[in-house]
């Protein structure tokens, strides 16, 4: 199992290739991040980590429009189009889609369609479709990401149940899901229930405490508990820690991790 820490938050003080330099100094596999674009240059920090021995896992497929709005397909596929072009460039494999445009850094959905959510749901399917066509043949994961309503308000993805629905019904290995502990914990919770359903179509669980999207251990999800329903069903993909250093400390957070899961 691969082990992968996003360097959106950790080491967040120190420039994006010094923070690419302590994960792998960590123990950690890979890294990922949001947008590509925030860093100053993602093709040196591709570089970066080739000398470092660790891989850049992945990032956000799109920075504009959303899959269930049928009105922004276009903005998407010009975006992906975009990102798989870095993506191959720099060795990543999982890019990250999203059911609607978010304002950023606010977080904001852009105004959802007015449509049912059926009709949202088969805009999704078909806009997948099309995502596939730019990843065909490519050693890419098109990966969506179920989002808490708490935080995103009027999110369409907001569970994994629906995400595992958007994979079912595609039927493509490439299209794949995050499961997201925090942002699942935050909108339905059962978390053993609902990880073991969606595992036949995960590429990556998430890890982060609740609240404060913190390291595991500090909030109140037992992810040894996790970490061992994941052994039981013999899990060996990937597991990502998307946590945010509770006073910046990110070597405590590494610490932390380390005490739950071995790296």
């Amino acid at each position: 199992m691969k082990s992968s820490v996003s360097i959106k938050f950790m080491w967040a003080d120190l420039p994006w290739p010094e923070r690419v330099r302590r994960a792998a100094d960590a123990g950690f596999d890979r890294v990922e991040m949001w947008d590509w674009r925030e860093p100053d240059d993602i093709d040196e920090l591709g570089e970066v980590a080739r000398e470092c021995g660790i891989e850049i896992a992945g990032f956000f497929g799109h920075h504009q429009g959303g899959l269930a709005n049928p009105d922004e397909l276009e903005l998407v596929l010009e975006s992906l189009r975009e990102t798989v072009a870095v993506a191959e460039r720099v060795g990543a494999d999982q890019l990250h889609l999203f059911s609607d445009g978010m304002r950023r850094p606010e977080g904001h959905v852009t105004k959802p369609p007015p449509l049912t959510r059926d009709e949202r749901q088969v805009a999704a399917v078909e806009a997948l479709r099309e995502c596939l066509k730019l990843v065909a043949g490519k050693p890419m994961e098109l990966c969506l990401e179920a989002i808490n309503t708490v935080h995103v308000p009027g999110y369409y993805l907001e569970d994994s149940d629906m995400a595992v629905a958007l994979c079912r019904e595609v039927g493509d290995p490439q299209v794949t899901m995050f499961y997201d502990c925090f942002h699942q914990q935050l909108v339905r919770g059962r978390l053993t229930d609902t990880l073991l359903h969606a595992l036949p179509y995960v590429s990556s669980v998430h890890v982060a405490d609740v609240p404060g999207r913190v390291q595991p251990g500090h909030g109140e999800i037992n992810f040894h508990h996790i970490r061992r329903v994941l052994d039981r069903a013999g899990y060996d993909r990937q597991i990502t820690f998307e946590v945010t250093p509770i006073d910046g400390d990110s070597d405590a957070a590494v610490a932390a991790i380390k005490e739950v899961f071995e790296l």
